[in-house]
């Protein structure tokens, strides 16, 4: 019941920042919205509830509600600990992209069980998964379709005969297509060659529009099967940014770092990642993603 002290909830926690000399307050993706709540003494060397309540971990709460403040963890146990992504610095970075999305599209108290099983698919994920970069793409488009700036890739948004546009958007051929996040999705390729000036209006090859396409179609299991060149990954990465930015009308702050990171690990060629799931191997309920 709503008026009920003490309930039980899922969370992940998103931020968490000190307060005091020993309390914690956490931002919480639940599936019932973003919460702030306050984990008391949890900086003490023998809480029992701080391993429990790591940035990225995934715990089954119990909390007292407050009249005052915010709600109280009286209570942690651990769902999924999420480790790897605090014990490497690239898993770490888009695991740091992918809750400060979450964070800067949804306002306290908004959300839902939708968002929730995203982001929790997408820290799972991120523990294993080898395709990173392909991996934080189809986690953006799932993530506008949720927050209702979903781009439209499959007919033009643009204006033809003083009505909308709406051709069907087949990536093939050489002519360039468009992004409009303004309008909120692709032009044809006539479109862009119309409304190519327009300040927000940016080129999309054939490749790029294909692959928008089928990230927001496929499953990642058979997306990350998908022959991708480092190239085309950083056209569409790109293309994302700017749809995003102008949307929150801000960059992201770890998405500068995590391009920052992936050219340097292309410049040196090492490869840092811990070992990754086999080729094509779903973790549970992830193969929904």
């Amino acid at each position: 019941m709503i008026n009920e002290r003490v309930y039980r909830s899922e969370g992940i926690v998103v931020h968490r920042r000190n307060q005091g000399e020993a309390d914690r307050i956490l931002t919480l993706c639940t599936p019932q919205g973003k919460v702030q709540v306050v984990a008391k003494g949890a900086r003490k060397v023998r809480s029992r509830k701080a391993g429990h309540l790591e940035l990225f971990a995934h715990a089954q709460l119990t909390l007292a509600r407050s009249r005052s403040s915010w709600d109280i963890v009286t209570q942690a146990e651990t769902v999924a600990p999420n480790t790897a992504l605090r014990g490497d610095l690239v898993r770490g970075t888009y695991a740091r992209y992918a809750v400060e999305l979450y964070d800067r599209f949804i306002a306290e108290g908004e959300g839902g069980p939708s968002l929730f099983d995203l982001l929790a698919r997408m820290l799972a994920y991120l523990c294993e998964e080898e395709r990173l970069d392909l991996l934080a793409r189809a986690y953006e488009q799932r993530l506008l379709m949720l927050v209702g700036f979903r781009p439209e890739w499959e007919h033009c948004v643009g204006e033809r005969g003083g009505g909308l546009c709406e051709r069907p958007l087949d990536p093939h051929g050489e002519r360039p297509f468009g992004l409009d996040p303004e309008r909120g999705g692709g032009l044809c390729p006539d479109c862009y060659h119309t409304h190519r000036q327009e300040h927000a209006v940016v080129p999309l090859s054939p490749a790029a529009l294909q692959l928008f396409q089928a990230l927001q179609r496929e499953p990642f299991v058979q997306v990350r099967e998908m022959p991708v060149s480092p190239v085309l990954l950083e056209e569409v990465e790109r293309a994302a940014r700017h749809y995003i930015t102008y949307y929150l009308e801000r960059d992201v702050q770890t998405g500068r770092f995590m391009r920052r990171l992936d050219l340097n690990r292309q410049g040196e060629g090492a490869h840092i990642d811990p070992p990754s799931a086999p080729a094509g191997k779903a973790v549970g309920p992830l193969s929904k993603m």
